[in-house]
């Protein structure tokens, strides 16, 4: 018998003999996602490690980790060991404000310049790279990590940040210009913009096919209720970031949790600008997991 997506038992009549190891990222914008996991709706077989992008990127490259939240530039490295779990993402359609490059120089200027690309996100820094590569700028590129204005050396001309300290801090008042890379992205080819997606090793998959069917089941409930819920989460997102409720509110509304046609043709565009831009040695192709009774395997080609 097949379900709906929604209406698979998040708990097949089965015992994991060891918990599955599911990852979540250690920000406030995958809050929404996690809102049920987090009160009440997990299972007793789910272990959940919060860790930064990155982190979670390695994790599931060293099979520390099951399931997880992984950059999109990660899977795309990562394709032959990796499927993608359906309806899951991170994405947006125009700004995010929570992936920010922050200059002292105009855009088309930065040729030349030092420009420091944050550790945290390898899907940030590799649309960075992108979208400075095909504007024909050919910047001077570095790693560090970002938190606030005081961590950038005096010869950084503009800087990749991301995450809880791209809405913490009031970049504006330091910087003469402050680009939104979702709107970039948006402006330059009108599509979504996907940051992350869910996948799960593929040998775990073949191995744990109904496991990995009753974690997705309780990924996408959880979400559900996180966005039925996103009242709830507000309070917490403002006292952990120390902005208004308000603010928090406008940055949710511009987040998009799933994984739709637009949000995919957003993605392969994506890849094939990294592999166009020499900053992918070869194209991608989207492998997405399927239920254990679901009629066929499908991919996508980037």
């Amino acid at each position: 018998m097949t379900f709906p997506i929604d209406e698979y038992p998040a708990e097949a009549a089965f015992r994991p003999a060891a918990p599955v190891r599911v990852g979540r990222i250690s920000y406030m914008n995958v809050a929404p996602v996690y809102y049920g996991l987090n009160n009440g709706r997990k299972p007793d077989w789910i272990d959940i490690i919060s860790a930064p992008p990155a982190a979670l990127n390695a994790m599931m490259d060293e099979g520390r980790i099951d399931i997880s939240p992984v950059s999109s530039a990660a899977y795309a490295r990562h394709q032959d060991d990796w499927l993608v779990l359906p309806d899951l993402s991170i994405a947006c359609l125009g700004p995010v404000m929570s992936v920010l490059l922050v200059s002292r120089h105009p855009f088309e200027d930065l040729n030349g310049k030092k420009v420091i690309l944050t550790r945290d996100s390898a899907t940030a820094a590799a649309l960075t790279r992108c979208l400075l590569s095909s504007a024909g700028v050919h910047a001077r590129l570095a790693t560090g990590r970002v938190r606030t204005a005081a961590d950038l050396p005096e010869d950084t001309g503009a800087a990749l940040v991301i995450g809880d300290a791209a809405l913490r801090e009031a970049w504006s008042a330091r910087f003469d210009h402050v680009w939104d890379l979702g709107e970039l992205w948006r402006d330059r080819t009108g599509l979504p913009f996907v940051f992350a997606l869910w996948a799960v090793r593929r040998s775990f998959a073949e191995a744990h096919p109904a496991c990995v069917s009753a974690v997705l089941t309780a990924l996408h409930r959880s979400r559900r209720e996180g966005m039925r819920n996103i009242g709830r989460i507000l309070p917490q997102a403002s006292d952990r970031l120390g902005i208004p409720e308000a603010r928090c509110r406008e940055y949710y509304s511009r987040l998009r949790y799933s994984l739709d046609p637009a949000e995919i043709e957003g993605l392969s565009a994506f890849f094939r600008g990294l592999c166009r831009e020499k900053i992918l040695s070869r194209p991608v192709r989207l492998s997405f997991f399927r239920r254990p009774d679901a009629a066929c395997a499908g991919s996508h080609a980037a």
